[in-house]
Parts: structure tokens; sequence; C-alpha cells
């Protein structure tokens, strides 16, 4: 019966849905081979898709594939031409569905109805056909509204049937609709999932995991196994190169790591708790951006780091839920939820987390102060909590302009009691060792909200766009720590300190950026960006007296408050012709900053105005091989808390201080890549680094007490030689590894002597994903360093080793995971022996730790066609992080 066909001969509509699926990140870019429909399309549709039909040049990131389709019992398959072992084969099988362009006919017959699914919820984007039961020609077609509604008009006098379809479901149809009879009919129709559909999109090959461009890395972690523990920190596993030392990320050879997240800084926050809380599976990739161009802030020294977040492409509603526990010193336990409903034009998503996650560091310091050993033990079990909320909008108002807005709430709290044992055996014979063990009570919350409204007009479908950005960040922090000395031995006086900590910041940025291709192969960006940052911290200092008062201290006490404000302005040209491409841009920015100490009465100034360029140039050697030569100069501005000319006890021998005198870097870097099939394979890197900003101590003789503080040394250069390889030629294993010399030389005056340090460090890194019987995916990681010159500190070597296990069941909607971070691992040790210091220390965090976390996702799975939206106003958010 005509009905019941299937219209195996008209094709025109996968090539739609390979579109979709590539732009979704399933397979590369294809080129297709369709064979013609037999039957001629209506000139209404042909006008409509003739866009379709155009070859598109493929994305950069993306690998080409030749499609042939065959029809085997109503399903198509279409496979990859490519025949080359060493490509990642692919297979889609889609059911064929048909989908008509309306012939608007002179009969005034119609009929509408509603399509639910076997819950009784309504389907959205229901392909409705109505066809004539004699010919199967087309009579009318239409889809489905966010009520399920459809309705379809004009009708000619005649049998037909209708076919109600939805990828996922079994296809409705109903025969022998009769007009005029059945005029005005309102039909109920009722589609079931159907498992066996769901299972017939098949992707064999994803995404490669490493990807170079021609300015940047990009880490592929969606759909690769992401870390046991769940969170950003986590995923940082995956970036070659990237260490996380005790919680904290250091890129091997690189220092001064910038954070982004979809484009937009994280300057003030607190970059620990988001590392901890942000969720690893919200995450797409990372893109690691050595030489920055024109559209990113001139901001920091070292590499980008770019977080990309997944956007929402289900429609309906759909969401996850995950639940986590780790043993480490202390148990650690952590949850979740995501929410999303997608209907029409709208997108509503929003999530919900908390965190109970105990920390642990064991540092061990012996100096040598003219003969006398202080010999100082410190231990750390900080407990930390937070809870976050997140809620964002997407709104296509119409196809060319959509409107927008996220918002992010974060409440951290701790509550450490940092122990410290110290005990000081004198040269003097005549002096009485001492021994005290002094106990610092901190207590500490940190809040942080953010409200992002944006706007996009995408002016034509070729690229031509103006966007819009805002960003608004309030941060309040509020700490309290209480040293109580305790004398075991000695005749020392130790009185008890008490620090409070109040802190209020405010941040307002917007961003307009303008995008216009005068062809396929150049395009021109444009924009400008002004921010205005505001913090107020007041740091009170007081003094235990006799009588048990606290009495404040006016020499360490200090009243803070900053302001900067940065207008910056771009233009970028990026250009492709043949074998070459590159990119040339220039950046200017303009900042003002005054900090005034309220109770020194002081203030200080500085005003910066500088150009920044920056260009790459790429060139295709071969199908397999091609180079890549990059350039930027860029400035690194204090963290305002380095300006604050404070004065804050950890213990009664360190303190820390800040460097009101402390100037900004300067970086001209260049890059240099080869990479082989659009992975990166070889690498070199200079940099010289002017003014740089280094972490230091200094001693005081005769008190015995050290001081941490930031200081300007004249010049810092580096060479960084970094060779990648992929571990896919061994069967049943995918995976990378790599090995990174970095040499860094140090030339300054400092301490009133030459400081000439030169050193060559060693990273290797081996990342290694295989599946076990029963389909448990399984990845090992492995990490080596062999330490290096980090200012003054001369650090010793490290290694680490992870290894995880997951599994999905119930068609992957639940899956478990189970890890062990630090299975293996040397930690910390490093010496300073530079002037009148002569310091060893030894720092142990915690590890092992095991982890094991449960998450199921629920609601609709299927995707809705939806376009990403790049992120807007970028880079406030680091130098008022919290330390």
């Amino acid at each position: 019966m005509p009905c019941t066909e299937i219209l195996d001969e008209k094709f025109r509509f996968v090539k739609t849905l390979l579109l979709d699926a590539a732009k979704s990140g399933l397979v590369g870019w294809p080129e297709y081979k369709l064979p013609t429909s037999s039957k001629k399309q209506h000139p209404e549709h042909e006008k409509n898709t003739a866009h379709r039909g155009r070859r598109q040049k493929p994305a950069s990131n993306m690998k080409k594939y030749t499609f042939e389709p065959t029809m085997e019992a109503g399903v198509l398959s279409l496979k990859s031409s490519k025949r080359k072992t060493r490509l990642m084969k692919l297979e889609l099988k889609f059911l064929l569905f048909t989908f008509f362009t309306c012939h608007f006919l002179s009969a005034q017959n119609s009929l509408s109805g509603t399509v639910k699914d076997g819950k009784n919820k309504d389907i959205y984007f229901a392909t409705i056909a109505l066809y004539n039961q004699a010919d199967s020609t087309v009579a009318g077609a239409g889809s489905s509204d966010e009520n399920g509604f459809f309705e379809i008009k004009n009708i000619k006098d005649g049998t037909y049937y209708l076919e109600a379809s939805m990828l996922g479901y079994v296809p409705f149809i109903q025969c022998d609709i009769i007009f005029p009879e059945n005029n005005g009919q309102a039909l109920k129709i009722k589609l079931e999932e159907d498992s066996k559909i769901l299972a017939t999109v098949e992707v064999t090959a994803k995404l490669p995991l490493l990807e170079q461009k021609a300015d940047r890395l990009v880490v592929n972690v969606e759909n690769n196994l992401t870390s046991i523990n769940g969170s950003l920190l986590d995923v940082m596993k995956k970036v070659p190169g990237m260490l996380v030392v005790g919680d904290k990320l250091q890129m091997a050879g690189q220092q001064n790591v910038t954070i982004l997240i979809n484009g937009k800084t994280t300057k003030y926050m607190d970059v620990q708790a988001l590392l901890k809380d942000m969720p690893g599976d919200n995450i797409k990739k990372v893109e690691v951006i050595h030489q920055p161009g024109a559209e990113f802030e001139a901001e920091g020294t070292g590499p980008i780091i770019n977080i990309i977040l997944k956007k929402n492409s289900l429609f309906g509603t759909n969401g996850s839920i995950s639940q986590g526990v780790a043993k480490g010193e202390n148990w650690k336990y952590r949850t979740s939820l995501f929410l999303s409903h997608y209907q029409g034009s709208m997108n509503v998503h929003g999530s919900l987390g908390y965190r109970d996650t105990p920390y642990f560091d064991e540092m061990h310091i012996v100096r040598n102060v003219q003969g006398d050993i202080y010999d100082q033990l410190s231990t750390d079990p900080g407990f930390s909590k937070s809870y976050r909320a997140d809620i964002g909008l997407d709104w296509d108002v119409t196809d060319q302009h959509k409107i927008g807005f996220s918002s992010r709430f974060l409440d951290s709290r701790s509550d450490n009691l940092i122990v410290n044992k110290t005990r000081i055996n004198y040269l003097d014979e005549e002096k009485t060792d001492e021994e005290l063990v002094t106990e610092n009570q901190f207590d500490d919350t940190w809040r942080l909200l953010t409200f992002n409204p944006y706007y996009t007009f995408e002016i034509d479908t070729n690229g031509h766009q103006f966007d819009f950005d805002f960003n608004f960040v309030k941060i309040k922090n509020d700490g309290l720590n209480i040293l109580t000395p305790e004398e075991l031995n000695g005749n020392g006086f130790y009185q008890r300190l008490r620090y409070s900590q109040p802190g209020d910041t405010k941040i307002y940025a917007t961003k307009l950026d303008y995008t216009y291709p005068f062809s396929d192969d150049i395009k021109m960006q444009i924009g400008g960006k002004y921010s205005d940052a505001s913090l107020d911290n007041d740091l009170g200092s007081f003094v235990e007296n006799i009588d048990g008062e606290w009495v404040e201290n006016v020499f360490q006490s200090n009243h803070f408050i900053f302001d900067e404000t940065i207008l910056a302005g771009y233009g970028k040209l990026t250009w492709q012709k043949n074998k070459w491409s590159g990119t040339m841009g220039l950046r200017y920015e303009k900042s003002n900053s005054t900090g005034f100490s309220v109770t020194l009465d002081t203030t200080l100034k500085r005003d910066i105005s500088k150009l920044f360029p920056s260009f790459s140039l790429a060139r295709e050697i071969t199908k397999e091989l091609g180079t890549t030569f990059a350039y930027s100069y860029r400035i690194d501005r204090p963290r305002y808390s380095s300006l604050n000319p404070f004065v804050y006890f950890l213990d009664p021998f360190t303190f820390e201080k800040g460097n009101p005198a402390l100037r900004p870097a300067f970086t001209h870097s260049m890059k240099f890549n080869l990479t082989y099939e659009k992975q990166p394979f070889f690498n070199v890197e200079y940099k010289i680094n002017n003014n740089a900003m280094v972490d230091v101590t200094e001693q005081d003789d005769i008190t015995g007490i050290t001081s941490l503080t930031t200081v300007n040394l004249e010049s810092f250069k580096i060479w960084n030689i970094s060779l990648f390889f992929p571990l896919d030629f061994i069967p049943k294993i995918t995976g990378y590894g790599g090995f990174i010399a970095n040499h860094g030389a140090y030339d300054s005056e400092y301490l009133n002597q030459k400081f000439d340090r030169k050193k060559w460090d060693y990273t290797a890194f081996l990342q290694a994903n295989f599946t076990l019987p029963a389909k448990i995916e399984t990845e090992v990681t492995g990490w080596y360093n062999s330490g290096g010159q980090e200012g003054i500190i001369n650090a010793g070597w490290l290694y680490g080793v992870d290894i995880g296990l997951s599994k999905k069941l119930f068609n992957d909607r639940l899956k478990i995971s189970f890890g062990i971070e630090n299975i293996l691992a040397r930690y910390l040790e490093a010496d300073i022996i530079y002037a009148n210091m002569d310091l060893q220390l030894n720092d142990r965090w915690d590890g092992p730790v095991y982890n094991a976390q449960v998450s199921y996702k629920f609601g609709n799975q299927h995707m809705k066609k939806t376009k990403n939206r790049k992120g807007g106003a970028a880079e406030e958010l680091r130098r008022a992080q919290k330390q």
C-alpha cells in the first residue's frame, strides 16, 4: 500500500542531518555525493534550501569525508570513502524520513492535530507530511510547534495518507483520509520511542583529543573520559604539559597561567574554588593559546587556557544529577543538579551544586639563619564547603537577533586550623633553645555574584555579525584569623594576634565586536572594550595585651581602596590563499589605576597606554604536514592585592607583605609549530619577559623572620621545546604522549647582588585510554617533571600517576566512575640558597585520593539544531583572585 512505503529515492534532507551532526561535533565536515532524486523538488523548496547545496568550506579542526548512501531495509547507511588505516572510520545510520514544502493549492480543506509521546508530553518539531494516496506525491507538510500542535491548510479534495515522524520515535502513518469528508478533522497522534531507531545513529569516530590550529591547541574533552573527580581541575589534566600540583595549575615551563571561561576572564574570582566547583561534564573543549590574537585582552605572560562550555542542544526538558564521594586524609562529598528546558525559540538552563571538600597540606621548612637553625613544620587540614547556583537564558528573537543572559552565584566557606611547630637551635650555646606551637585559626567566607547579558545580530549567514556583551561582577570577602603562639621551651615572649579582612570588589565591563567577511578568504574583526574595577579592602591588625584585650596595631592595619579603568580597541584581519593562511592584529589599551591607602594617607597612580601587535602565519606543506609561526606582545599587570602595602603574619616567624612599587611586566612571545594531520607534533617557543614579577622570600638575620612578597626582576628569557606523539598506533589504545624541555634564564639585580640563574627542566607525560571487557572505559595518566628555577626557588623533581574507570548503563544515561589520584607520586622538595638565605623546603599534599561518582541523565535526549554563542567580555577576573 503506498502509504506504508518509505520513499527511499528522496535523499535531499540527509544532507541537512549530516550538517547538523557535523556542527554538533559528532563528525568531521563532510563532502557529499548524494544521488539525485527522480522526482523534481518544489521550486520554493529548491530556493529555500539552495544554500545547503553549496559546498561548504571545511572548518580547520574538522576532517573531510566523502559519503556514499545505500539503502538497506529502510535504513540509510553512509560510509566514508577514506580508507587510510590511520584515519578514523565513520558510519552513521539514520532512519530515512521525509519533509516536504507545502504546495499552496486553491482548495480550502484543512487538517490539524497534536503530537505527543508515550508519556502524553508534547513533541516539538515533529515532521508532518500529507501524501496523495494514489501516487505518493506531496500534498502538504508542516511541523509541530512547542505545544505539539500542527495544521495543514489548502488541501484539494481527494484521498490522502499522513505520516508523522521524529528522530528517535516510531513513525506514525494514517491512511484513507478523504476530503472534503474529513475537512477540519483534528488528529491525536502518539509517537512511541524506538530504541532501535536511536541505535541506528552510530558514531565510531570522534574528534581527536588534540587538534593544533594556527593560534591555539584544542583539547576536545567532550566524549573523552574526563576525570573521575568530575571537576574542571581534573579536566586540566588532559592539557598537554599541564601539571596539577597540590590543586594548583602549573604549565610545564610556563608561569602565570590565565584561565578564561567561554572567553571571559576569571581575573577577580577565587580560581581555586572555581577549579574545584565547576563540573567537568559541562566542558566541551579546552583551548591552549600561547600567542593570543588582538581580540583577546593583552593581559598575562603565560598561556591562556580558554574553557569552552557545552551548549544545550536538547529540546524539551532534560537534565542530569550526580553524586560523588572521595577519601584522602578526610572524606569529601559533592553533588550537582543540571536542568534545561528548550521550547520554541527559548532555552532556559540552570544548575545547583554543593561541595564539602576538605584538603590537606603539610610543609616542612628548615632555615639556617647565621648558624641558628629554625625548624618549622606546618600542618593545614583545611575544611572547605561551597554552594553554587547558575541560571541562563538564550532567546532567538528572530533568525538574526539573539539575546540572553547568564548569572552565577558562588558561596565558598573555609574553616582552617593551621598548626605550626617551631624549634630554634641557637648557635650560641649560652642562648636557650626555643620550642613553640602556633595555632592559626582561619575562617573565611567568599561570595561571588555575576550577571552577563548579551546581544547578537547575525547580519547574514556568511559570518557578518555584531556582538554586544556586558559583565557585572560583585565579590564580597570576609576573613578572620587568630594566631595563638604557645611557648613550650625557652625565654621568648609571643603575643596573640588577630586579623580581620573584609573586602568588596565590583567590576563593570562592556565589550563590542564586529565581524565582516570580505569574502570566503578574508575576514575583518574590530571591537572595543571598557572596564571599571573598584576594590575596597580593610585589613585590621590587633594584638592581645596582658589584660586579654585586643588593641589595634596601627603599623600593620591598612584600609586600601583601588580603582582601575581600562579602555581598549582592536582590529584583526584573517586571510587564506591557496596553502597559506594568517592573521594580523593590533590592540590598543589605556589603563588608569589609583591605589589609596586610607590608613597611611598615600596615593599611588599609574597610567599605561600601549599598542600590542600580534600576527600568525601558517602554511600547508603536504596533506599531512603543516607549519605555523605566531607572535604576540603582552602585558602582565600586578594583582591588586600585591599593590596593597599590608603586613600579615602567618606565624611568629613568617609574614606576607604587599609591594606598592610593583611594576607591570611586558612580554615578547613567538612560537613555531609543526603539525601532522592537524595534530601537534613539534613546537619551539621563545619569550622575553621584562620586569618579570616573581614571588620571593626575604630574611631578617637579627629577628630570624622571613617575609614573602612579589618583586620585579629585570629580565627573564625562556626557550621551550616540545614534542608530541599520538598512541593510536597501538591497537585498541588512544591518547597521547609528549616531552617538553624548558630553559629559563634570569638576569637582574636583587638584594644588592647579581641574580643570573639559568637552568633546564624537563617534563614527560603520557595519557592512555582503552576499553576493558564489559565496555569499561579506562584512562591512565602519568607525568614527570625534573624541577626548575622558579625565581630564587630551586624546585626538585616530581611525578604523579592517576587511574580512572567508568561504565555507562541504561542507554548511556547512567554513568558510574571510579578513580585514584596520585596513586603514585613524589611531592615537592625545593631550596633557596641566595644572598643571606639558606632554606630547605618539603611540601606534601593530599594523596592518594580515592574517588567514586554516579551520574544520571534524564528527560528528553533528542537534539535540536542550535548555534553556539561565543563569549563576549573577556579578561576581568585574574588579578584580584584569592591567594
